[in-house]
């Protein structure tokens, strides 16, 4: 009887209190993300952070800028994210933000100075995304502008 005593109290005091795994971890992933977007947010490809200021809150940014057809494209979408499903590492997010590009064209003729227009537009995309240390998104969008275009994209990169 005493063995089963002494086998009990060391049992007890040399084992967590729970046997359960730490779900706080994958509840509370890393704050910071760092990602390249592709057919995204910022078009063709794009350079992001985001800052998750709270559990179920983040803001962030992709930038991107590529010549196409002697047209030269910079954009910079800024956004807010919500995360309404939240199952560990794996989330569900909603992004809302504008759009800012400017599209500059060189003048191939000396008579003519070139062009370079600037616009505002918004997006709105919803999808899925994988947080833990590494960093995966994919995701529908919509893009107003000039006109209402649907869209998908991706995202990879790493969180810190």
């Amino acid at each position: 009887m005493r063995w089963v005593l002494l086998a009990t109290w060391w049992l007890a005091t040399t084992t967590p209190a729970s046997a359960e795994p730490d779900l706080h971890a994958a509840s509370n992933p890393a704050p910071h993300a760092i990602y390249v977007d592709v057919l995204g947010k910022a078009g063709l490809w794009g350079l992001g952070y985001d800052w998750q200021a709270r559990r179920r809150f983040a803001i962030g940014a992709a930038a991107s800028y590529y010549s196409f057809d002697g047209d030269h494209i910079t954009t910079l979408v800024p956004y807010v994210a919500g995360y309404p499903i939240d199952r560990g590492h794996h989330r569900g997010f909603v992004q809302l933000g504008p759009t800012l590009t400017r599209r500059t064209t060189p003048s191939p003729v000396p008579e003519w100075s070139g062009m370079t227009t600037s616009r505002v537009g918004a997006e709105l995309c919803a999808g899925y995304e994988y947080r833990n240390g590494f960093l995966f998104r994919a995701y529908a969008m919509a893009s107003q502008g000039d006109h209402l275009v649907p869209w998908l994209g991706a995202s990879f990169g790493w969180t810190l």
